[in-house]
């Protein structure tokens, strides 16, 4: 992501991998325990309701301070000031997935493992499953996938770095298996190294935060269109 050239160090790259795998755990606890049911918890489950929504808002807070300041760390470059390029860049990125996302929604299974964990959450507080996935997860997901992994692997190599943030956050949004919905896996894939791209051109996590915002919001507005919420 710079122009100085880095150098290779094994340990590093170890240590880097494990604070990684940490990293993503500690994006992922808050909403996960907001995937339990009635059936589950049985007479339990009125307490849990009533705390499981403040016991994630206290860990998402926790999670994106920890997230924020280790970029600060990780980013050895000066984010570039918005520009009209900045702009332009953005909507290209916004149509691009656009276009991803119709031409692959039509393959897609009706449900799968993601799906069903999001209906979970909606189930127990469909408020913070709106906030997390039209801001909190824009802002967590772009730091953690482009803004810190992009600054730690591949730096010498910015189409492998875009390529494999792509791959990567494709693979946590869908994991492979033999039951995989792989046109979901596909959107999620292309979806992340459009993502990449614009971190990479624009040198502002700010731009393809935006440009994730949109994608996520429009996704909603689509969906609630199509269910005849709104």
């Amino acid at each position: 992501m710079n122009n100085s050239k880095n150098t290779y160090h094994p340990i590093k790259v170890i240590l880097h991998i494990i604070a990684f795998l940490f990293l993503f755990l500690m994006e992922q606890l808050p909403l996960s325990i907001l995937t339990l049911t009635k059936k589950q918890l049985g007479s339990k489950y009125a307490s849990y309701i009533r705390y499981a929504p403040i016991a994630t808002i206290i860990l998402l807070i926790i999670a994106a301070t920890i997230l924020i300041m280790t970029f600060k760390k990780a980013q050895k470059f000066p984010s570039q000031p918005f520009t009209k390029g900045t702009w332009t860049v953005i909507i290209i990125a916004t149509l691009l997935t656009i276009m991803i996302n119709f031409a692959t929604l039509p393959f897609m299974k009706s449900s799968n493992e993601n799906v069903d964990a999001l209906k979970l959450i909606a189930g127990n507080s469909m408020i913070i499953l709106l906030i997390f996935s039209i801001f909190v997860a824009p802002i967590l997901e772009e730091i953690l996938f482009r803004g810190i992994f992009m600054n730690w692997f591949f730096v010498n190599s910015p189409l492998l770095s875009v390529i494999f943030s792509g791959l990567i956050f494709g693979y946590v949004h869908a994991p492979f298996s033999a039951t995989t919905d792989w046109f979901y896996a596909l959107s999620k894939i292309l979806l992340g190294i459009v993502l990449a791209g614009v971190y990479y051109r624009t040198k502002n996590i700010k731009a393809d935060i935006t440009v994730h915002f949109l994608n996520n919001f429009l996704a909603i507005l689509v969906g609630a269109l199509a269910s005849g919420v709104i």
